[in-house]
């Protein structure tokens, strides 16, 4: 969180674009900070996208009766999709379609917030972008929710959360599971 991951992806998308590549963006139904027609960074730069309910529906408004839509796909937030998303991007480029998704690393509990070290682990490129910890400066490998957490996929901007590094992030009690 606020480390530049959407940023890049815009960045990414734009030059994707410039090549001219068919370029289709997604976000999460849930993820309705700023615009919910666009990704937007932090810093209000925006790139079209498209709100869908699951990973299923970005396959299906990729691929077609007679191939595929797009030549590169962006998936903002990727963790709010769970696991359903990792077929999908295997599907994706199996059909020769590039693919970039951004997401957090960890969740509020300090686990590995799913699917995003499997997606890693697919990967030709990752790019770790994080934010300097709010407390000392260090790069910041966690997201500390500030507010209380009442579901595990919870949207929140910079009211609701900071970067922290280990030594300054305090995990919540329980697993949210029980939430």
């Amino acid at each position: 969180m606020f480390g530049g991951k959407t940023e890049r992806m815009i960045a990414v998308l734009r030059e994707a674009v410039g090549a001219g590549k068919r370029v289709m963006a997604f976000k999460h139904v849930i993820d309705d900070r700023y615009d919910p027609e666009h990704l937007v960074t932090h810093r209000n730069e925006t790139f079209d996208a498209i709100r869908v309910p699951n990973a299923d529906a970005i396959l299906k408004m990729v691929m077609n009766g007679s191939g595929v839509k797009a030549d590169f796909i962006a998936v903002d937030e990727g963790h709010f999709f769970k696991m359903p998303l990792i077929p999908v991007v295997k599907t994706l480029l199996e059909k020769g379609v590039s693919v970039i998704v951004a997401g957090i690393t960890n969740d509020a509990w300090g686990r590995p917030f799913e699917p995003m070290p499997q997606l890693t682990e697919m990967a030709d490129r990752v790019v770790v972008k994080q934010a300097p910890c709010r407390v000392c400066g260090n790069p910041a490998a966690y997201t500390q929710r500030i507010t209380q957490i009442n579901t595990l996929h919870m949207v929140g901007g910079l009211s609701d959360y900071e970067p922290r590094c280990g030594e300054h992030f305090t995990p919540f009690p329980g697993p949210p599971e029980h939430r």
